[in-house]
């Protein structure tokens, strides 16, 4: 894990991936800790990364950054670094989804603890982002605040209709639990209404390195 204190978060990568038959876990681990140390350490405005498991076998490597410089500079130079090279060989490229969030909140320094995550996406079958955030800032003011267990909440825009809500929390089954409090919860009920079930996706991620 990568984590500078000095630096707040303006931007975010989800990359989602299985990696390939024969390899471990164990594989991927090291693989992971070269990527850091030989390639990102070195990488200007990088605020986060980790790598994440879902209970489904598969990964997230979760990147937050100052800027969007920082994620197309990272993209350019992955494929020219050794570190770089070893830990994407490990991954099925068939099961690659990228996702690129420009956070639609102020800056931010990241918490200190915290060990899973939340990322779900989805598209809005009414509304727009300005309604999409004033609902989502009643959320964190009427709802997530009630809980210790949250240590960050955001929406981030992906593409022209698509968003993403993103979660950070201090254990994995308070995060699902909360999560699962959306659907009852007065505070919650404009944002369930305003998204379309048809394209949505949710799960939940714990941090593994």
């Amino acid at each position: 894990m990568i984590k500078v204190p000095h630096l707040k978060a303006s931007v975010m990568e989800f990359t989602r991936f299985r990696i390939t038959e024969n390899t471990t876990g164990e594989a991927l681990l090291k693989a992971i800790s070269d990527f850091e140390n030989d390639f990102l350490a070195h990488q200007k405005g990088i605020v986060f990364h980790c790598l994440a498991k879902n209970d489904k076998g598969e990964y997230a490597n979760i990147l937050l950054a100052e800027h969007t410089a920082v994620l197309t500079a990272i993209e350019k130079d992955i494929v020219s670094n050794r570190g770089a090279l070893s830990f994407l060989k490990l991954i099925d490229k068939t099961t690659v989804d990228i996702h690129y969030l420009d956070i639609e909140k102020e800056p931010f320094f990241m918490p200190e603890h915290f060990s899973c995550i939340e990322f779900g996406t989805f598209a809005l079958k009414k509304g727009n982002l300005q309604q999409l955030l004033s609902v989502s800032e009643a959320i964190e003011k009427k709802y997530l605040s009630r809980f210790q267990n949250t240590q960050l909440h955001f929406i981030g825009s992906l593409s022209e209709d698509m968003y993403a809500e993103v979660t950070f929390g201090t254990t994995l089954e308070a995060t699902q639990q909360i999560c699962s409090g959306y659907l009852s919860d007065s505070n919650c009920m404009p944002l369930m209404e305003m998204i379309d079930e048809t394209r949505m996706a949710l799960d939940f991620w714990s941090v593994a390195s």
